[in-house]
């Protein structure tokens, strides 16, 4: 990919599945760009202490394509709550020379209102901080669960992955966890083509987008666990089993008490019990 752009890129984020393969991804291509770490350990939660970080590894005297991949998918703390709702738009703002482009990820869950977790809840107002922003440029990213393009090892399983491989990833027989989930996932490498066409193509089209992407095929969470094992020689003859569940006990309880509808709602795990196309 030929890549042309006065701007220059910064990578922001390196411990997620989807930072990673940027990173890979702009190395291989041999693009220069700048990896700016930001962790737990920073404990950021407010626009001056982001600032204070930014100041120290960029130069205000240039203009910036800000790659931000930082998210907390289970949110605790006041640092949470600032990464995934309000980082954006203060990275959008931030003060250069000329205003800095914000490629900023999403998630497909917002459009799904079953899903009332503090991480979409979390998102949706992030989305509406950016687009409210004057004279912000950006492009908006949403995406559905990430495929990796390798095998799991067991030091790098993304957060996402971690309870499902606890049960799958077992000699001769996987257990599935009860799910009622339709995913729709799509392979980190053409969400990583895709946002490196568009960085390369920002000189022609500067004008603000919102991105939807979708993998190809709907898919259960007993197809998604054979597809993360069918290249792991270990477990790949695997034998499946679906652990059961009583899904008209379960419907008849939530009918009764509507209660439990709303506890499942905001579990990122018990949304699985839940009837949820995402």
């Amino acid at each position: 990919m030929a890549f042309s752009n006065n701007k220059k890129i910064v990578l922001i984020g390196d411990t997620g599945l989807l930072s990673k393969e940027l990173n890979e991804s702009l190395k291989k291509q041999n693009i220069f760009f700048i990896k700016l770490s930001i962790t737990r350990k920073d404990n950021v939660k407010t626009k001056k202490e982001l600032y204070k970080i930014l100041k120290k590894n960029l130069n205000l005297k240039n203009s910036y394509i800000l790659i931000n991949c930082l998210a907390s998918l289970k949110p605790k703390n006041k640092s949470d709550y600032y990464i995934n709702e309000q980082l954006p738009q203060d990275l959008l703002t931030y003060p250069t020379k000329d205003s800095c482009i914000l490629i900023q990820f999403s998630s497909n869950n917002i459009f799904i209102n079953q899903l009332k977790d503090k991480y979409s809840i979390q998102k949706k107002k992030a989305e509406a901080k950016i687009i409210e922003t004057k004279n912000g440029k950006y492009k908006l990213i949403r995406l559905p669960l990430l495929l990796p393009k390798k095998d799991f090892y067991k030091e790098s399983i993304p957060k996402q992955f971690r309870l499902l491989m606890r049960f799958i990833d077992i000699p001769y027989i996987s257990f599935v966890p009860p799910s009622r989930n339709i995913y729709k996932p799509i392979k980190i490498k053409e969400v990583v083509d895709f946002t490196l066409s568009k960085i390369n193509n920002f000189e022609k089209n500067e004008k603000n987008e919102i991105i939807n992407m979708n993998g190809n095929k709907e898919m259960n969470l007993l197809e998604i666990s054979k597809l993360l094992l069918s290249n792991n020689k270990k477990r790949r003859n695997n034998i499946f089993f679906q652990i059961p569940f009583p899904w008209k006990v379960l419907d008849f309880f939530i009918y009764k008490f509507p209660s439990i509808l709303n506890l499942l709602e905001k579990n990122t795990t018990l949304q699985q019990l839940l009837f949820i196309k995402r």
